[in-house]
């Protein structure tokens, strides 16, 4: 029996590959129908136009990656994402037929479904799961059994003890331990410290990606797709200003990071930031959900940065595997190094959908993580402390380690965690290791690169290609 832990995209499509391939797979979730592949609005990038090719998509994705990007990684993914949609499509999924274009690409190639991609997409593979008779049951992850470097079973609250030699990890981020996010309450980054606890490398915890244009409708928080930029949408604040190619000369289709810095700073200058979406033309035909929300609210929606994307995790190769014999790790879980410093739109379902569908040429060839690209290996030990809330880690979290960040704020930071209970298994305990890590990795990395911005160290001065890892001292 293999087992799953996560619903989510990554998750889905590893269990329903591996049942094609007679395995017998069980998938475990603490919330099924939850996580950011639910809530994803944009699409998948993959280059399948004449004018495109995966080797564009791999120059966009190391373009924006700021020098971090494992190249290796990189021409995998935007190589055979397009073999998986074939896959994908083979097993029933149907595509809108135009193609999307976002921040940061230089070609139209967004794959999407409607408006809601990432909800049409996991509502199918749940189906297909089920057709298929993948076992999904609910369940938390408490913790992971290993002997000898490699995993013997896990813990869990409603099950106890079991053994396995196979365990995949597709929990998704830490997106929601910030005040300000897009994520899911269940986004708290559990699957990451439980591995981090059982021996698995953590690395780029300080890469943290601020989504620019997060709306409100009501109390509730609505992702403003990147794609509204790209069909026409543009960003105002409130002197009518158009003020995103003062920030830079792509303007809205600049990088989620410089866009997200340059709203903040509107702000910071008193200013309210709007998105207009006035000049997309065909508006409610190309984004039918949000079109329900227009017509209440209107089609100027003041917008907020938000925590969005986490690009740190469990260190992986291209096939998966971790430094732990028999754990793997995909989706947001995980870090591939595909994303570098900072992740190009729509290309976290490509990557979702590459190492979950890929899973089965892999699951009985173990070759195991090799690492040579570490700045710092950094040694960290849990304990008992202070029992922080959810909210004041998030609250913490927003203050000092947001948008722009500082080693004064950091320190501050890193003292709290310090303090806190580390070694619990509880959200909380958990999402505090992560703050811990995460806070850590920004006051080390003492310089700007990618999502990663720190006014005190400005500029890009560390060795392309170098990470930060941390490893549990026992």
């Amino acid at each position: 029996m293999i087992y799953i832990f996560g619903s989510g995209v990554a998750g889905l499509s590893a269990g329903i590959s591996l049942r094609k391939a007679g395995y017998k797979v069980t998938i475990i979730s603490k919330k099924i129908r939850s996580g950011s592949s639910y809530w994803a609005k944009g699409g998948i990038a993959v280059a399948t136009s004449a004018d495109d090719s995966p080797d564009l998509h791999a120059q966009d994705t190391i373009r924006v990656g700021d020098g971090l990007c494992d190249v290796k990684v990189v021409n995998y993914v935007t190589h055979e994402i397009r073999n998986v949609i074939s896959t994908l499509e083979e097993w029933g999924f149907i595509f809108d037929s135009d193609l999307r274009l976002e921040g940061g690409h230089s070609k139209r190639r967004v794959l999407h479904k409607t408006d809601e991609t990432g909800r049409e997409l996991t509502n199918f593979l749940l189906n297909l799961a089920l057709k298929e008779s993948v076992n999904i049951i609910e369940d938390r992850l408490l913790g992971l059994r290993t002997k000898d470097g490699r995993i013997t079973g896990f813990v869990t609250e409603k099950r106890g003890v079991i053994d396995a030699d196979k365990v995949i990890l597709a929990t998704g981020g830490y997106g929601y331990l910030f005040k300000f996010t897009s994520n899911p309450d269940t986004n708290l980054g559990e699957g990451i410290a439980i591995a981090f606890k059982a021996g698995a490398l953590v690395s780029d915890m300080e890469f943290i990606q601020f989504h620019p244009t997060i709306g409100f409708f009501g109390n509730e928080p609505y992702l403003l797709t990147e794609t509204l930029r790209g069909e026409g949408a543009i960003l105002v604040n409130d002197k009518g200003e158009r003020f995103a190619f003062q920030y830079d000369a792509r303007g809205e289709l600049a990088s989620r990071d410089i866009l997200s810095r340059a709203i903040y700073d509107q702000y910071q200058k008193g200013h309210k930031v709007y998105m207009d979406l006035s000049q997309i033309g065909s508006f409610e035909k190309k984004f039918p959900i949000l079109s329900r929300y227009v017509e209440k609210y209107g089609k100027k929606i003041q917008v907020f940065p938000g925590a969005h994307f986490t690009i740190g995790g469990i260190r992986v190769n291209l096939r998966g595997e971790s430094n732990i014999k028999g754990l793997y790790a995909i989706g947001e879980v995980s870090d591939t190094g595909l994303h570098g410093a900072n992740r190009l739109a729509s290309n976290s379902l490509a990557q979702n959908l590459v190492y979950g569908i890929n899973i089965p040429q892999y699951i009985d060839r173990w070759e195991g993580l090799e690492v040579d690209d570490f700045m710092k290996i950094e040694r960290i030990r849990v304990k008992s402390g202070v029992r922080l809330t959810i909210e004041e880690i998030r609250e913490n979290n927003w203050n000092y380690l947001g948008i722009i960040r500082n080693a004064e704020g950091l320190s501050k930071l890193i003292s709290i965690y310090e303090n806190a209970d580390t070694i619990s298994n509880t959200p909380e305990s958990f999402a505090s290791l992560i703050s811990l890590l995460a806070s850590k990795s920004a006051f080390l990395r003492t310089e700007s690169r990618g999502v990663h911005y720190r006014d005190d160290f400005p500029l890009k001065t560390w060795k392309d290609g170098k990470r930060i890892y941390f490893r549990m001292v026992s």
